[in-house]
């Protein structure tokens, strides 16, 4: 009886032994192999794949840099020696046409008013004689104790000395208005050179007038040869969120010394937005194609004189075909010729089999 009891006990702890392994062994089992089934089930991707051309739309756009600046800057100079007295306007401040913004003086000046002013006062004391010497002739010619020969001699004398007052009166006019340097116009005076107590010479520049109404921005790229940029619609990259727009205006038929083309862009939104001053850049929009084949730039290769082809699929096979490329843009090249539309082309995988057929012949582009 303690012998059948032991057996049943003995059964009872390898069924127990055998549940434990059956759950710790062959469960796991059973995942690894439907994860094996399942990564068997998924076919690797092909390393070569075909697809037709597609139609894009190509936009050349060349970049520039450049400064804004107004349309319209007037240089002040000083039209007469002397020495700076006063200055009237403030730096960077809106002026009115006709405002003074500089008083001159000093020694070469106040000489020359005395100067005038002497002889102004000398001929005018000559004309008052010689209108008096003039009258009392006339008046004996009547008597006949002059003649008329002396009559005139006296009318000419007093016509010379009027006409030397009247000069020396318009040379200090003349000196006073050129003594005080005014606004030639409307704007924003600028840029000025010189201080109080300063000496200045005949011709030197003191400072700008100019008009921030009418703005425009000088602009340097390297266009690609043969693409006509006047008239071209510009972007005006301030931030990401809000470009602005212009117009190529003008090109500047001299290149700079880098050989870089100048272009000026004007436009509403510069004229209200922009500063005097303010460095920019953005893109001209220089060209502009719709609906043209291109294909990915993964698909072109080059052989070894850099000549672009493309591998296209015919008849079970691979052939190579010799392409003219345009413009590039997102990753896509345009195909001017040599690409049919209806001719499937090697998108992915070109690069292989280039390596594969190809390698003592041909690059792949850089």
């Amino acid at each position: 009886m303690k012998n059948k009891y032991l057996t049943i006990l003995m059964m009872v702890v390898v069924i127990i032994g055998f549940g434990a392994y059956a759950l710790l062994h062959i469960g796991p089992l059973e995942s690894a192999a439907g994860k094996i089934a399942t990564d068997s089930s998924s076919a690797p991707e092909p390393l070569i794949s075909t697809a037709y051309p597609t139609k894009r739309t190509f936009t050349l756009q060349v970049h520039w840099v450049g400064t804004v600046e107004s349309q319209v800057s007037i240089e002040l100079t000083a039209l007469v020696a002397g020495r700076v007295e006063a200055i009237d306007a403030e730096d960077q401040n809106l002026i009115e046409k006709g405002q003074s913004i500089m008083r001159l003086g000093g020694p070469k000046i106040e000489d020359s008013r005395a100067r005038l002013m002497a002889q102004i006062e000398s001929l005018e004391t000559q004309v008052r004689l010689s209108q008096e010497t003039l009258v009392r002739l006339e008046e004996n010619l009547k008597t006949r104790l002059t003649t008329k020969d002396q009559v005139a001699a006296a009318q000419e004398a007093k016509v010379r000395l009027e006409t030397q007052l009247r000069d020396a009166r318009l040379n200090l006019k003349t000196l006073n208005q050129q003594s005080r340097i005014t606004a030639p116009m409307k704007g924003i005076f600028t840029n000025r050179r010189v201080s109080v107590g300063q000496d200045v010479a005949a011709g030197q520049v003191v400072g700008d007038v100019i008009d921030t109404a009418r703005l425009r921005i000088k602009a340097s790229l390297f266009p690609p040869r043969g693409v006509e940029l006047q008239g071209r619609e510009v972007v005006i990259r301030l931030n990401e969120s809000q470009p602005l727009t212009g117009i190529v205006r003008q090109v500047l038929p001299v290149a700079s010394s880098t050989g870089a083309v100048t272009v000026w862009i004007e436009g509403p939104q510069i004229d209200a937005q922009l500063r005097p001053g303010q460095s920019v850049g953005g893109e001209i929009v220089a060209q502009s194609r719709s609906g043209v084949l291109a294909v990915p730039e993964s698909a072109i290769v080059y052989d070894a004189q850099d000549h672009p082809f493309l591998f296209v699929s015919k008849d079970g096979t691979y052939e190579r075909i010799g392409i003219q490329t345009g413009m590039a843009q997102d990753g896509w090249v345009e195909i001017l010729s040599g690409l049919k539309e209806d001719q499937l082309v090697i998108f992915r995988g070109a690069y292989e089999l280039f390596y594969r057929k190809f390698n003592e012949q041909f690059k792949v582009q850089d």
